[in-house]
């Protein structure tokens, strides 16, 4: 498999000629790999509840949440050709193309909102991580700022990413968010991969934990592994997430 460019991974012509050939792929594994951890943190709410997923791509992510018994989603995504197929996988769901930095749905429109990698495909190109006035940090910051404004009071948002603590929460504990923040680790068979529980509350605990002296957290705490940048490519194996699924169907 040829790998893109960093670049290509925010070019929505990339995905629309990468799901013309392929027809699922699941990034950091697929459902079974977070699904104690979703019914952990999502078991406050109804299954009726409304759930958006950002970024489905042509994952079967959302037709495993249905499985599982939730009953209303909604998927966005910027490429046509993924959401096209699926819809033709599963019908009952919702499917819209959009850009998630700018979304049309009304205020505190959904209770629950889910990403997996879709926020570290709009930081893989981003010189730094620790660049918070990167461009690429200013765009997934108005994402999550839409977010906060679509979801609902007392609604959770859950990001799965391979990005560590000490990069991710900067960003979801800018101002004017008033999220408390929750961080799962996921053993992957390559990548680690790491659960954020976002909900409204008080982010002085994730501050304290993951923000300060975080320079002794990079050096010498060896639960959260760190490196100098985030290299999406060279970190991901590609590999990984189908030999996970395959073994745990």
């Amino acid at each position: 498999m040829n790998l893109p460019r960093n670049e290509d991974y925010s070019k929505p012509e990339y995905w629309e000629k990468r799901y013309i050939s392929e027809e699922e792929y699941e990034w950091l594994g697929g459902f079974q790999c977070y699904k104690s951890i979703l019914q952990k943190y999502l078991s406050k709410h109804q299954q009726s509840d409304s759930i958006l997923q950002l970024g489905c791509g042509n994952s079967s992510f959302s037709t495993d949440l249905r499985n599982e018994g939730w009953e209303n989603i909604t998927n966005i995504d910027i490429s046509l050709t993924g959401l096209q197929k699926l819809r033709r996988r599963e019908r009952d769901s919702n499917y819209v193309l959009m850009d998630m930095s700018i979304m049309s749905f009304k205020d505190k429109a959904f209770d629950i909102v889910v990403e997996k990698c879709t926020l570290d495909s709009l930081l893989v190109t981003a010189e730094s991580p620790w660049d918070l006035d990167s461009k690429q940090h200013k765009l997934v910051g108005r994402v999550l700022k839409e977010i906060k404004r679509i979801l609902n009071p007392g609604g959770t948002f859950i990001s799965i990413t391979f990005s560590q603590p000490h990069f991710r929460v900067p960003l979801l504990l800018a101002e004017g968010l008033g999220w408390s923040v929750q961080v799962e680790k996921i053993e992957g068979v390559g990548l680690h991969s790491f659960v954020f529980i976002i909900q409204d509350g008080d982010p002085a605990p994730a501050r304290t934990k993951y923000l300060h002296s975080s320079s002794l957290v990079i050096q010498h705490n060896s639960d959260w592994e760190s490196s100098d940048e985030e290299k999406f490519l060279e970190n991901l194996n590609l590999d990984s997430d189908q030999e996970e699924d395959s073994s745990s169907s």
